[in-house]
């Protein structure tokens, strides 16, 4: 396991300072992320991620923190690899984002659900984005199915 060191600070802080003195075999606990767009496997506030330098080259289901279209830090899910770039998408959004390598500033090693370590290398967290993405249609559909709903029923 790498050694780790937990910081409560910024996301920008954390890419600015911290992130690129990161060497082989380092790891940040990064605590008190906002945002549900990786629901249901982050919790806001609640849960924290491990972070490591990222390797050249990512592969399907690695979950990089990157800078986003609007310039935020962003941590969604690798689904498809290509060429040119990685598209990306959050466990409970529905829209595919495209993501070149130079966006990339760090990679989740693991992430902590109420203080367990769960490594992503770790069957259960593999089988859980498989799971995860192979219903990606049928979330899809139950999520346009409940906005027409809220729509027209009102």
């Amino acid at each position: 396991m790498a050694s780790l060191t937990e910081h409560k600070v910024q996301a920008a802080e954390l890419v600015e300072t911290l992130i690129p003195s990161l060497t082989d075999g380092q790891a940040i606990r990064h605590v008190g992320f906002s945002g549900t767009s990786m629901m249901p496997m982050l919790r806001q506030r609640r849960d924290s991620v491990e972070l490591v330098k990222a390797p050249p080259e990512l592969k399907k289901y690695d979950l990089p923190m990157y800078i986003g279209p609007r310039g935020k830090y962003v941590m969604h899910r690798i689904v498809e690899v290509r060429e040119d770039c990685y598209i990306c998408l959050g466990d409970n959004t529905y829209t595919r984002e495209q993501v070149r390598r130079e966006q990339i500033v760090a990679l989740v090693s693991a992430f902590y659900r109420d203080e367990r370590r769960i490594p992503v290398d770790s069957a259960i967290y593999r089988l859980y984005c498989r799971v995860w993405c192979a219903i990606f249609p049928l979330r899809s559909v139950a999520w346009r199915a409940k906005k027409w709903l809220r729509r027209h029923l009102k």
